[in-house]
């Protein structure tokens, strides 16, 4: 689609292959391929013109080309720069990859102006309907949402409130100690790691020894106020949970709600080499919901979504927490690539017959895997 070892041009867009949990590829997911020129101030063809050899085309509207956002961040729909004239309708609306749902709204769909918080990793459209006078135009464009390090986001089918409204949890086990999840700092899930749970006594209840991001843009848009927490303490830790969702409302679609059903999100800005962490997913309380939840993890590394897991159908047990279904998901470590990039290896974690590795109680599981590379 694009030129090896060259940005894309125009429209176009590199996509993803992932590794899934079966050993087998996936469809590529994210990709934006060449189209015919067309009148609408577009690089269609991704040869760096747009509205080129097509005869009375005067398109009064100039679409961007495809740029890049982080992931949890307010990104600008400049309507100005794309149609500056008089104009009697605006409307935007935003397509979102199938790994994101519900999709998120923009701010003011009517305005020329506006933004959209992107909550989840993926490619992004964007699409602009202009109306003036009898005339109808139309600008769309792509956002590629990729942050840096690890990120790992979780997805449930019965997350919201016309779905059971259940609550499943994400965790991160530290390398090293093999300790029990639930409870010890090598654990990152919602009691220790999120920011209103993080430093009761000041210091971090998780330390990995990981320099904390002092950029504050990788965290201070966390929705449900853990944002805003994160400011107040100066610095984004690492390792952090974001968003740990409990309750949500079906069909919202403001990202900045706290009854919006965003996909929990574990963040390693700055993951070390060469040390393996441990992903699990716990279905921590049905809220009343009888039945199979069905959960999906996506892993993120560099920005590069690098593994889809599940679904995984998980079973609630008696009580809350540990005792229900705990879904060990993969191993996965950083090393350096051949061209100096950060890269990652993932081991899928499997039971005898080759489906999702699924425990009762804290235990960590078998010992951590073998990678192919080493130091």
């Amino acid at each position: 689609i694009c030129p090896a070892g060259q940005p894309c041009s125009g429209r176009c867009t590199r996509g993803v292959e992932t590794c899934t949990e079966f050993l087998t590829w996936s469809d590529c997911y994210g990709a934006v391929a060449p189209e015919d020129e067309r009148c609408d101030g577009v690089d269609n063809d991704c040869d760096t013109e747009y509205d080129e050899g097509i005869v009375g085309c005067d398109s009064p509207v100039i679409c961007p080309d495809s740029f890049r956002a982080a992931p949890m961040s307010w990104v600008t729909l400049d309507g100005g720069s794309i149609f500056p004239g008089s104009y009697d309708s605006w409307n935007w609306r935003l397509i979102c990859p199938v790994t994101v749902d519900p999709c998120p709204a923009p701010e003011d769909p009517s305005a020329r102006d506006t933004r959209v918080f992107l909550i989840s990793s993926g490619t992004y459209r964007a699409v602009a309907t202009i109306v003036v006078g009898t005339n109808t135009y139309t600008c769309g464009f792509y956002i590629l949402a990729q942050g840096g390090g690890l990120r790992v986001e979780l997805n449930w089918d019965t997350r919201g409130s016309a779905h059971g409204d259940t609550d499943v949890d994400l965790h991160l086990h530290q390398w090293g100690a093999t300790s029990e999840f639930f409870g010890s700092p090598q654990d990152c899930y919602y009691a220790n790691c999120k920011a209103s749970s993080c430093c009761w006594g000041g210091s971090p209840e998780v330390d990995w020894g990981l320099p904390a991001t002092t950029d504050l843009t990788a965290c201070q848009d966390a929705p449900h106020g853990e944002g805003e927490e994160w400011v107040a303490y100066g610095s984004c830790l690492n390792p952090r949970l974001d968003v740990d969702v409990i309750y949500c409302e079906t069909g919202v679609t403001d990202p900045t709600s706290y009854d919006f059903c965003a996909p929990e999100n574990i963040n390693v800005d700055n993951p070390p080499l060469f040390q393996p962490m441990r992903i699990m997913v716990n279905y921590y309380s049905a809220h009343g919901f009888s039945g199979t939840t069905n959960a999906t993890v996506n892993v993120y590394c560099g920005g590069a979504l690098r593994g889809t897991f599940g679904p995984q159908p998980l079973v609630y047990g008696s009580s809350y927490g540990e005792s229900n279904d705990n879904w060990l998901v993969a191993d996965v470590m950083f090393y350096t690539g051949r061209c100096g990039e950060l890269d990652c290896e993932i081991v899928p974690l499997v039971d005898g017959s080759g489906g999702g590795l699924v425990q009762r109680g804290a235990s960590f599981g078998p010992p951590w895997s073998t990678f192919t590379h080493a130091p």
